[in-house]
């Protein structure tokens, strides 16, 4: 007898037990009451039990097409209904008890999703920061909460926090880390009365700022605040079986009016509406884009919701965020422009490395990974000291060695520069970018072919982002906050464009939130815009925004046709049903056999990865 590791058989374990879980949601109660008063009818014979479920699920179709009319939305509960009171009137109580059970499971998987959803936004909205360190009289300090520093109070951010409230600054100067607010990877030197947005990360030393403002108002709980906006305003989705539903209701109703108008038989109407059930229609969308989930999990791509993808099939505009999406998203050294007349690259980058060796500067590590990368001769550097905010220095091979911020880059698109000094002469400038993905120009010429339109937004200038994009068949948005990207998005919502936005951070998660699809990349693992988006893509590879495109436009084809096929079989059906030839039960087998049919279909859409 062999015995697998305890670990083997708790992952496996783990899916029963999350399903377990799921069945004890609240939104489950109503589909399992339904179940067991049917099977405790069927197992005792007890007509009593199976009307109990049929009016359960009266009762949650009157319930829901009160909010749907409310709404103006027509859906797909009248036939529901209509088969539910008449099986009741007929006696034909276990198929009113099947439609019963198949409606409320429906019901309550969207509902368990929307909670779902709501939860994820609340673990969102609990990442703000809750208490800020406030300097008290004579020096002392204290931790209070957010909501109660008042506008004025000084407090302290120290090294690696996220700024807490917007203020201004009233240390000497502070290194920030904007990529929440603006998506650069590059930091951001500041010098003292320069206003702070809250949201930033500080990367020096500890610092003081004087707060302006209150936390409602403050430049993040704005943004996490338009992300829960976007998330409860969000139109609700039109999927495909919403659009099929009107003519197939109208087919059936006049079947069954008909029949029941010439033959005076109720049995055969209550067969007609059996059989038109909308099963199809409820199922065959769900499982083609379910499918399509699963395959998309195999290609590393996590769809939250099978809603997702219908809708990125149908967009038609894409918006990508700059930064982390379509560049690398972090500094990189990008070239050495030489002063001095006997330098050389290789020596200029020798000397900044081995200084910047001693910082933790973002730059600093571009620096370091830049000699590693063209296998430059280490130096050793000693006496090394840093002044946050402007410059470092030290002593290499006898000669004074320093680095700071360069007072003018040559153009406007050159980024951040900094400065080399040798022996007390200006040796070299070392520019420093944010570069192109090598797939992104693959991505956005595919796009473009296909009839795509396509749009980058991003924090950074504008003359930045067209020298990293040059040519590319794209539009350009520069110097944009979230709640520009924001306002964006919606602009483009308005028009009736389906729009989704590819992003990963946090100046995103508005944007990703209101679009009707969000696509994030995982790579930055920032959990604020993978909450706030409907698909995480594993990693920061761009090839999979193709592969997702292809398995999202199978899955809608496979549902349409599979829809069309279900259709079609149960109208043929209906027909049978008026004639006479298909009872009521027979009617509800028929059902199940185009339902297993229409499955297989749309199953096909978790095909291999040449199918997708």
């Amino acid at each position: 007898m062999s015995f697998r590791p305890h670990s083997e058989r708790a992952q496996e374990a783990a899916p029963f037990a999350a399903g377990i879980r799921a069945l004890a949601h609240p939104a489950f109660r109503l589909p399992l009451l339904v179940l067991a008063s049917s099977a405790l009818g069927a197992s005792f014979q007890l007509p009593l039990l199976y009307l109990v479920a049929i009016a359960v699920g009266i009762g949650v179709i009157l319930v829901h097409s009160y909010h749907e009319v409310r709404d103006d939305n027509f859906s797909l509960d009248y036939i529901a209904f209509l088969a539910l009171i008449v099986s009741a009137a007929t006696g034909e109580y276990l198929a009113g008890a099947v439609v019963a059970l198949m409606f409320t499971g429906g019901e309550a998987l969207e509902a368990y999703a929307s909670a779902r959803a709501s939860q994820s936004l609340e673990a969102l909205l609990a990442r703000i920061p809750k208490r800020a360190l406030v300097k008290m009289e004579r020096g002392a300090t204290r931790e209070i909460p957010l909501a109660s520093v008042p506008e004025g109070a000084t407090i302290i951010v120290r090294h690696g926090e996220l700024v807490p409230l917007d203020g201004q600054l009233l240390s000497a100067s502070a290194i920030l880390n904007t990529t929440n607010l603006t998506g650069e990877a590059l930091p951001e030197t500041i010098q003292k009365g320069a206003f702070v947005k809250s949201g930033s990360v500080n990367e020096g030393e500890a610092i003081e700022l004087s707060v302006s403002g209150t936390l409602k108002t403050s430049t993040y709980h704005r943004i996490v605040s338009l992300v829960a906006d976007a998330k409860r305003d969000q139109a609700p989705l039109v999927r495909i079986a919403d659009r099929a539903n009107i003519p197939f209701t109208i087919i059936t109703l006049v079947l069954a009016t008909g029949t029941l108008l010439f033959t005076h038989d109720m049995s055969r109407a209550l067969a007609v509406l059996v059989i038109a059930t909308p099963c199809p229609l409820i199922i065959a969308a769900p499982i083609a884009f379910i499918g399509g989930l699963s395959r998309a999990a195999r290609a590393n791509i996590i769809v939250k919701h099978p809603a997702a993808l219908e809708a990125l099939a149908r967009s038609s505009k894409l918006f990508f965020d700059k930064t982390g999406t379509l560049t690398l998203g972090t500094p990189r050294l990008a070239r050495i422009t030489l002063s001095a007349p006997d330098a050389t690259e290789a020596d200029a980058l020798a000397y900044a490395a081995a200084v910047e060796f001693h910082s933790i500067h973002p730059l600093a590590r571009a620096v370091a990974a830049a000699a590693e990368e063209r296998q430059v001769p280490v130096r050793v550097a000693v006496n090394v000291i840093e002044h946050i905010g402007k410059g470092i220095h030290g002593t290499v091979d006898g000669v004074s060695v320093s680095l700071a911020q360069a007072v003018q880059p040559h153009t406007a698109d050159d980024g951040i520069a900094l400065a080399l000094t040798v022996a007390g002469t200006h040796y070299a400038t070392l520019f420093f970018a944010d570069e192109l993905k090598t797939d992104a120009r693959a991505l956005l010429g595919m796009l473009s072919t296909q009839g795509f339109e396509t749009a980058v937004f991003t924090g950074d200038t504008r003359a930045r982002a067209e020298h990293v994009f040059g040519k590319l068949p794209l539009t350009i948005y520069a110097d944009c906050t979230p709640e520009e990207k924001y306002a964006l998005v919606e602009r483009a919502r308005r028009d009736g464009t389906k729009v989704a936005v590819v992003g990963d951070g946090l100046n995103d998660a508005p944007a990703l939130a209101r679009a009707d699809v969000g696509i994030v990349f995982s790579g930055t693992e920032n959990s604020a815009a993978i909450e706030a988006a409907s698909i995480v893509v594993l990693g920061s590879n761009l090839r999979h925004i193709s592969t997702l495109l292809r398995i999202a436009r199978r899955s809608l084809a496979l549902a349409k046709q599979s829809i069309v096929v279900g259709i079609g079989l149960s109208v043929f059906g209906m027909v049978l049903a008026a004639a006479g030839f298909i009872t009521p039960i027979a009617g509800a087998v028929i059902q199940e056999v185009i339902d297993v049919v229409v499955i297989l279909n749309a199953l096909r859409s978790a095909g291999s990865a040449r199918d997708a």
